[in-house]
C-alpha cells in the first residue's frame, strides 16, 4: 500500500511539472530559420525579441543582439518573432540575412499574451517559461544574461520550449484591403521602405517620402514635404488598379495635400534609347511572389520590371536622379534585366551592348516635386 502511494504521489508529480511545462510553452505559427549561433539543445535561458520588417530600431537592435547571442551560444537561445506574413519576412532576408532564429507568431497569440503594444520589446525566460526581465533588446547587456545564468540550475531544448501552433487556413491568408487604398499612420521609425506586391494588393510601409517616390518611380531628392509630414505610414492599394492612374498622385489627393513641380539641376544620369535592345521576360524567372529585384555590390538583376523601375533602383544606389525617356513603351514596358552599376564605365557598356541604352553622366534638369498641406 506505501508503494502504491508512493507510485501514485510520482505519477501525479509528473503530470502536475508536464502540466506546467505545456502551459509555459511559448507559441509559435513557423519557425523561417533556427539560430546560426546558438545551439537548440540544453539553454538555460530563452530571449523572445518581438520585431518587424518596418520597425527601423527593431532592425538596429537585432545587431546587438547578434553580438549578445555570439556571447553565450550554449546557455542562451535568442529567438526574433514577428506577427508579419512569411513572405514579407523571408523577402526582408533577403535583403538583409540574419544569423539569429526567426519565428511567426502568425495569430498575434505570443503579441498579445505578452501585451506586446509597441516595438521594440523583448522578453527574458528561464527554462520553465518564467519571466525574468522584460525591455528592449538594446538594454539586454551581457552583465543581465551572466547574473540569471547563475542562478538557473535547469535548461531545456528548444523544440521543448516553444510550441508549433500550425493554422493552415489562417495562416496563409494574408490581409486583403477592402478599400481601393487604405492609410494607416504608424508610430514607429521605419528605416526602410518595404514593399509587398502580391496579386490582389500593393503593400508599402514606410516614410512618406519614400511611400510616394516608389509610387513615381524618381529618385527621393526629388520629393520635398513640408515640416512634419514626412512620417510614417502603411499604405494599402487594392487589385486590379486603373492602368491610367497615378497611384503617387491618388495618394496625395486622398491625405488632402497639394503638389507644387519646381525644376532643378545637379549631377545625374541621362538614358536614351534609340534602338532598343531590351530583354525579354524569359531571361530571368524568379517565381511568383518573389522579390523583382537582386541588388548585390556591384550588379543588379531584375525579374519582369521596366526602365522606369529600373532607373528608380539605380537612383537608390547611386545616389542621384535618372532620367529616362519620357516615352511610355519604352519606359513602362516590362523587362529582365542584368548589369553592372559600382563603375560607371562599366555600367555605360552593359546598357548599351546589352540593351541598347546610351547612359550619360553630366548636369541634368529634373522636376521636383514639393507636397504641402492644402490651404483651407
Amino acid at each position: 500500500m506505501e508503494l502504491y502511494k508512493k507510485n501514485l504521489f510520482g505519477l501525479l508529480s509528473f503530470l502536475v511539472c508536464f502540466s506546467i511545462n505545456a502551459q509555459n510553452q511559448i507559441k509559435v505559427s513557423e519557425f523561417l530559420q533556427e539560430s546560426k549561433i546558438a545551439t537548440p539543445d540544453n539553454n538555460k535561458l530563452y530571449f523572445v525579441d518581438f520585431w518587424a520588417t518596418w520597425c527601423g530600431p527593431c532592425i538596429t537592435a537585432k545587431e546587438h543582439l547578434g553580438v549578445l547571442q555570439k556571447q553565450f551560444p550554449k546557455d542562451l537561445y535568442i529567438v526574433s518573432m514577428t506577427k508579419e506574413n512569411p513572405l514579407t519576412v523571408e523577402r526582408f532576408l533577403e535583403r538583409k540575412p540574419a544569423e539569429l532564429a526567426i519565428a511567426i507568431d502568425y495569430n498575434g497569440e505570443t503579441h498579445k499574451e505578452f501585451n506586446v503594444t509597441a516595438i521594440p520589446d523583448g522578453v527574458l525566460f528561464n527554462s520553465k517559461g518564467k519571466v525574468l526581465w522584460r525591455g528592449g533588446a538594446p538594454d539586454l547587456k551581457a552583465n543581465i544574461v551572466a547574473k540569471f545564468l547563475k542562478q538557473q540550475t535547469s535548461n531545456t531544448s528548444l523544440s521543448v520550449f516553444f510550441e508549433v501552433v500550425t493554422e493552415e487556413e489562417d495562416f496563409n491568408e494574408e490581409y486583403i484591403p477592402k478599400e481601393a487604398l487604405e492609410i494607416k499612420p504608424l508610430s514607429v521609425e521605419v528605416e526602410d521602405l518595404s514593399v509587398v506586391d502580391a496579386d490582389n494588393y500593393l503593400k508599402l510601409t514606410g516614410s512618406l517620402t519614400r511611400i510616394v517616390s516608389y509610387l513615381a518611380k524618381i529618385y527621393k531628392n526629388q520629393i520635398v514635404l513640408d515640416e512634419g509630414l514626412d512620417t510614417n505610414y502603411e499604405i494599402y492599394f487594392k487589385k486590379p488598379f486603373n492602368e491610367n492612374e497615378n497611384l503617387a498622385v491618388k495618394l496625395i489627393t486622398e491625405m488632402k495635400l497639394g503638389i507644387n513641380r519646381k525644376y532643378s539641376e545637379g549631377e545625374g544620369i541621362s538614358f536614351v534609347v534609340t534602338t532598343p535592345r531590351f530583354w525579354g521576360t524569359d531571361q530571368i524567372d524568379w517565381g511568383k511572389n518573389n522579390a523583382k529585384y537582386l541588388v548585390g555590390d556591384s550588379q543588379i538583376k531584375a525579374d519582369n520590371v521596366s526602365l522606369k523601375d529600373i532607373a528608380y533602383q539605380l537612383s537608390y544606389v547611386l545616389d542621384m536622379p535618372i532620367i529616362v525617356p519620357d516615352d511610355n513603351e519604352i519606359s513602362l514596358s516590362l523587362h529582365d534585366w542584368d548589369f553592372h552599376y559600382k563603375f560607371f564605365q562599366l555600367m555605360q557598356t552593359d546598357l548599351e551592348d546589352n540593351f541598347g541604352i546610351t547612359a550619360e553622366k553630366k548636369t541634368v534638369s529634373y522636376p521636383v516635386y514639393h507636397i504641402q498641406k492644402n490651404t483651407p
